[in-house]
């Protein structure tokens, strides 16, 4: 007999174990697992960061059945995450056994108007978060959810007054117990030994301490990027006063300023290249010792992967960013900052952040 009520089933191909279902030892039928429901799929280093309340969630539902609904571009992040049985990508084949399939728990995350109101249409006994009124307005599944909600509508709550982490505030949310765990991010093999190779291809030397720079402010936040020539001053300090191997991480976006970062050095630096995939990026800081970097995708995989970091923050709130104990943030307090904006005529916040103090921090996590 088939048991397609087994959470290892999966119907199109064998399972995990290769049995068939007579007899099998490792049926599981998922009436004894707690179904739990994730939405989050924005942005980027949220998804990642918002792993850290999976080891909490196994300990409120030891018997869960963890599912996780993010956009394409994230499917990456969570596709070896030992806590998470199923990564739903957000397009039509993974929307739709969603909405087929009844669940215990829900727990929403995201703010945006499709991801709410899938959250209100979701079957679930419990819900947590964020979902959708009858006026298409955002509103809160439960009171735990009530702090977030005031976060994005109250500035001086947010740019002044917080002081929870984002962790603290998603967990409360969620109702979850949070004991400061950190993220969950199981790289694999395969991509650490590409940027193996990388190190022995370039002869890079052991004994001397491998800092990249994360060199991007992503595509949304132009403020967040520190100025050009205060990365060259920083690499001639690293290379001349440390004996540091350099390292320049990067996206496309970031081809043209990591040339003339390299062309402009006259210390020796190794550029990673810009068109790693994720994970080939991700492979590339697990062989750092530490990364200095904007509030961006590379701190928060720097992050997840326990490095040290010196992470500069100028529009964007650092109180909400917990680096474990394995770095500093740098926070110039300009008057106008945070202020979250994407474009700005003279990003004084970035640039009071001098590269002497940037160094003067790497030198005492070193």
């Amino acid at each position: 007999m088939i048991q397609t009520a087994c959470i290892h089933f999966s119907g199109d191909k064998p399972c995990r174990f290769r049995r068939l279902c007579d007899g099998c030892s490792h049926f599981e039928p998922f009436e004894k697992a707690t179904k739990v429901l994730v939405i989050k799929c924005r942005a980027q280093g949220d998804v990642l960061r918002t792993t850290a309340l999976l080891p909490g969630l196994k300990r409120r539902y030891p018997e869960s059945f963890i599912s996780w609904l993010v956009d394409e571009e994230s499917v990456d992040l969570l596709d070896n995450n030992p806590h998470i049985a199923r990564v739903h990508p957000f397009n039509l084949d993974g929307v739709l056994p969603i909405q087929a399939q009844a669940y215990d728990v829900l727990i929403s995350l995201d703010k945006e108007p499709g991801l709410i109101s899938l959250a209100s249409m979701v079957h679930a006994g419990r819900k947590f978060g964020f979902g959708m009124n009858a006026h298409g307005n955002l509103e809160v599944f439960n009171p735990g959810a009530g702090y977030a909600l005031r976060l994005g509508i109250d500035d001086d709550l947010k740019f002044r007054k917080n002081q929870k982490t984002y962790q603290e505030i998603v967990a409360e949310a969620a109702e979850i117990d949070y004991r400061g765990d950190e993220y969950v991010f199981d790289l694999r093999d395969e991509h650490r030994r590409g940027a193996q190779a990388f190190f022995k291809k370039n002869g890079i030397s052991p004994g001397s301490p491998n800092i990249g720079l994360n060199t991007g402010a992503g595509a949304k936040f132009e403020t967040k990027q520190w100025p050009e020539q205060h990365y060259l001053r920083l690499i001639r300090d690293l290379r001349t006063k440390l004996k540091a191997n350099v390292f320049l991480l990067g996206g496309k976006r970031e081809t043209g300023l990591n040339r003339r970062l390299a062309d402009g050095s006259r210390a020796k630096v190794f550029d990673t290249g810009n068109d790693n995939s994720l994970l080939e990026f991700a492979g590339l800081v697990s062989m750092l010792d530490l990364v200095v970097t904007s509030d961006t995708l590379g701190m928060h995989i720097a992050i997840a992967l326990k490095k040290k970091v010196v992470a500069l923050f100028g529009p964007t709130c650092p109180q909400e960013i917990d680096l474990y104990g394995r770095g500093v943030k740098l926070f110039q307090g300009a008057g106008c900052s945070p202020c979250y904006k994407q474009t700005c005529p003279d990003p004084v916040c970035m640039k009071g952040i001098t590269p002497e103090r940037v160094f003067e921090e790497i030198q005492k996590l070193i």
